[in-house]
């Protein structure tokens, strides 16, 4: 199964849509079958087996919607990745910022080159003096 789908194209083809209708109509007559044969039954241990056919065309039916909706994301994955392209990987030999800032009563430590402390202007402190004021690393920039 190809995922290059044509931008054009829809997400879904027919034989998509087939198979969704074709297998919530099993899970369906699954369903009322159990229900049809359970009706007649008395003792709830009758009914049992019957209670275990529904829960299994509800399954197939919840398989089919999941099925359906994966195969909608890859399509738009793919579509995604034609138009956006891929990022280009970080430089393993860029420099990294040794200067660590933090906002007035902030709770994170930074880099300061992380994007969460671009524009505002902190001034950089030691670390022994972050962690000593009870600041945490940024699990984003982890300095």
């Amino acid at each position: 199964m190809s995922l290059a789908v044509p931008s054009g194209a829809p997400l879904w083809s027919r034989r998509d849509a087939g198979m969704l209708g074709t297998l919530l109509a099993v899970g369906g007559v699954l369903v009322l079958a159990s229900w049809f044969f359970a009706a007649g039954r008395a003792d709830a241990g009758d009914q049992l087996v019957f209670v275990s056919l529904a829960l299994i065309g509800a399954l197939v039916g919840m398989a089919a919607v999941v099925g359906w909706i994966v195969r909608g994301r890859r399509a738009l994955s793919a579509r995604r990745g034609r138009l956006l392209g891929t990022a280009p990987p970080a430089r393993a030999d860029a420099a990294r910022a040794v200067d660590l800032v933090a906002g007035p009563g902030g709770r994170w430590f930074h880099r300061s080159d992380c994007l969460l402390v671009d524009g505002r202007g902190w001034s950089a402190s030691p670390r022994r003096e972050h962690e000593s004021a009870g600041r945490l690393a940024c699990p984003g920039c982890r300095p």
